[in-house]
């Protein structure tokens, strides 16, 4: 069985050979280019000049011979999300810094540095004014998604890899205005300007919008997943109001959806951090296909409960291994251990992608995560 019929046959609840593997097939899966680095030395592996998909998480491109490694069923298609490709990194005092095409500036230490932060943000008050007056971003311009569409077709059709991607040119639609004007004052907008933050969250609906179809002209084809994020919880449960969601959040993923559904036959999954378990029957009826990251160690996200309640509808993308204590800390056998319980909890009756939960982080022994990809391609089986 080749990687895109495991990968489809799992993405319809259906038990493949195997369970389909991923790394590198999101900005949502991958792994910091610290921890990348040293997995290959690791490993034994030549280390390639270093290229970034996503500079504020400090993702690499990944090689193709660690994917075949670990045996990864997917490949990504898509240009990085938060930056623009003319990316300018530049030095401010202790820090390197860029801005971002929403015109917000980013900061990395450069000692020690492990991600760039929001720092600085062109819209700075809750007013109709602000909005008129503030630069919107463009879509990418088409001669990046036609090439796209060759990268696409050439992988389609000369290799088996299940393809993802995404053309979400910022965060999430709740994400996005935090980024823009920073997270304290979107959420007082929220409550305090509800037409303004609506206002807001539509635009940027309408620029996505118009970004997935030029991106998906000429990828959809090809493409099995599409990826959208956005993180609405936290470690313990909703970061806003559920009503606040439902009445203004939610109707919005709708439309981008329904928008993306027109473009493609890819399954879409939708990346939401933290303890979801209650905004799940939402995704659900919004028709999502996929959850990411399933992050095992937040509130209400037991793995078990989550595939009893939910298999039937839901696809879980990642859910691996805690990555906030087993991978970062816990000995090889405790991986090992960690990997067999999830991967008994998540992968019966097919629906399952194994991934860590999230991005594999800096300073992960590279011995832990050799141990959970082997023992993910040993022990799940069918």
């Amino acid at each position: 069985m080749n990687a895109r019929e495991r990968v489809m046959l799992a993405l319809n609840h259906q038990e493949p050979d195997r369970i389909p593997i991923d790394l590198g097939g999101s900005i949502c899966s991958s792994i910091h280019k610290d921890a990348y680095v040293e997995l290959k030395q690791h490993l034994g592996m030549d280390v390639e000049e270093i290229q970034m998909v996503d500079y504020v998480q400090q993702l690499p491109y990944l090689d193709e011979a660690l994917l075949q490694r670990f045996g990864v069923d997917f490949r990504m298609v898509q240009l990085p999300a938060a930056t623009a490709p003319d990316l300018e990194i530049f030095e401010e005092g202790n820090y390197y810094a860029f801005i971002d095409r929403w015109g917000s500036k980013l900061h990395m230490p450069k000692e020690g540095g492990l991600y760039f932060d929001w720092v600085d943000f062109p819209i700075q008050e809750a007013t109709t004014g602000a909005l008129d007056e503030y630069a919107w971003p463009q879509p990418d311009p088409p001669e990046y998604s036609a090439q796209l569409g060759e990268q696409a077709k050439y992988l389609y059709e000369h290799t088996d890899h299940a393809l993802v991607g995404s053309a979400i040119i910022g965060g999430g639609i709740l994400e996005q205005p935090a980024r823009t004007m920073g997270l304290e004052n979107f959420f007082m907008a929220l409550v305090k300007e509800p037409a303004f933050a609506d206002r807001m969250m539509d635009q940027i609906t309408q620029i996505y919008i118009e970004s997935c179809n030029n991106y998906l002209e000429q990828v959809g084809e090809y493409l099995q997943v599409f990826t959208y994020f956005d993180d609405v919880s936290g470690q313990d449960g909703w970061l806003i109001s559920p009503d606040i969601y439902r009445q203004m959040v939610k109707p919005k993923q709708r439309r981008l959806l329904e928008a993306i559904r027109r473009k493609t036959d890819a399954k879409v999954y939708y990346h939401g951090c933290g303890a979801v378990y209650d905004l799940i029957p939402d995704l659900i009826e919004l028709g999502f296909d996929i959850l990411n990251p399933v992050q095992v160690s937040a509130q209400g996200m037991d793995t078990k409960r989550l595939k009893e309640e939910y298999g039937q509808d839901m696809v879980f993308w990642g859910g691996g291994v805690d990555t906030q204590h087993v991978l970062p800390f816990g000995k090889p056998e405790e991986v090992a251990d960690e990997v067999k319980r999830r991967i008994d909890d998540l992968a019966p009756g097919g629906g399952f992608f194994f991934a860590a939960v999230h991005n594999i982080q800096a300073l992960v022994p590279p011995e832990n995560i050799v141990t959970m990809f082997d023992t993910a391609l040993g022990y799940g089986k069918y």
